[in-house]
């Protein structure tokens, strides 16, 4: 593993500081909107149907009704009761595949700059087997992703816990399995950026590659097509973006735990295998 690059290069120190900002202030965004003197002030405005605060400058009026306020105060009710670790987590990086488009940026910087380097062309000089170095770039993939789903889980839940968010108890093995999944999820996004970074020796396609498949927009185009044709509309939840939008609601989602490990490593499986037959090319 190419352990000395990942620990002296700044790509993953700046990669892990935006995520640790990123969940420090979303989990304390939360805290905030969930805080009984909040509710308390948004209850007091439903109830009078008057917005509060100071306004500067012109109005026409159309600010937000008492029903509008009402419906925001169910939400912020909603939220504070029973809301679950993963659920926090998935609200804030899953969803909206934050945490998988942070990975597969990283991913495609630190696995291009090898090309842009020769360093690849060195190991492959040193040790011919380009198997080898697949296998020794899998685990790498594999253990960047336990790691930027633990420094996600990690930063988010510290920061709740110092702010004071309640969050429900979720037992420890469904916890420790849908860490496990949502890495394994990352992991197969991961594959196929490289993938990407291999079959072209580009940054910026892998980046533009990999943003494109982690963001969902693929995910959208399948389900948009299985409207229109209704037998393959079930495709959409054989999608890594799926996958990993269903662990945003913790294991209780709409895919089973089962479901996303065999969707996750299929793709890991497929996606390495192809990768195989990429780095066979002499020009590489």
């Amino acid at each position: 593993m190419d352990l000395y690059r990942l620990v002296h290069g700044k790509s993953l120190w700046i990669f892990l500081a935006v995520i640790t900002v990123l969940a420090v202030i979303s989990a304390a965004t939360m805290a905030y909107i969930t805080d009984p003197a909040f509710v308390q002030s948004m209850q007091a405005a439903s109830a009078s149907g008057a917005p509060t605060g100071v306004h500067i400058g012109f109005s026409n009026g159309s600010g937000p009704s008492a029903d509008d306020l009402a419906e925001t105060n169910a939400l912020v009710a909603q939220l504070a009761q029973g809301m679950t670790p993963e659920a926090l987590v998935g609200n804030v990086f899953l969803g909206g595949g934050g945490l998988s488009c942070l990975f597969v940026v990283f991913l495609a910087i630190f696995l291009a700059a090898e090309f842009e380097s020769g360093f690849s062309k060195n190991v492959f000089t040193v040790q011919p087997s380009r198997l080898a170095f697949l296998g020794a770039r899998i685990v790498e993939i594999l253990v960047l992703a336990a790691l930027f789903t633990v420094m996600i889980v990690a930063a988010t839940l510290a920061t709740a816990a110092v702010t004071g968010l309640e969050l429900a108890s979720s037992p420890l093995p469904d916890f420790a399995l849908w860490g496990v999944l949502v890495a394994v999820v990352a992991a197969g996004f991961g594959m196929l950026t490289a993938l990407a970074v291999w079959a072209t020796r580009k940054m910026a396609a892998g980046i533009g590659i990999g943003i494109l498949l982690a963001s969902g927009l693929v995910t959208l185009g399948i389900q948009g097509l299985g409207m229109l044709i209704p037998s393959i509309s079930f495709l959409a939840d054989y999608t890594l973006s799926s996958c990993m939008g269903s662990l945003s609601l913790g294991l209780g989602g709409p895919l089973g735990a089962g479901h996303i490990a065999l969707v996750g490593a299929a793709f890991i499986a497929v996606a390495g295998a192809l990768c195989a037959l990429v780095l066979k090319r002499k020009d590489v």
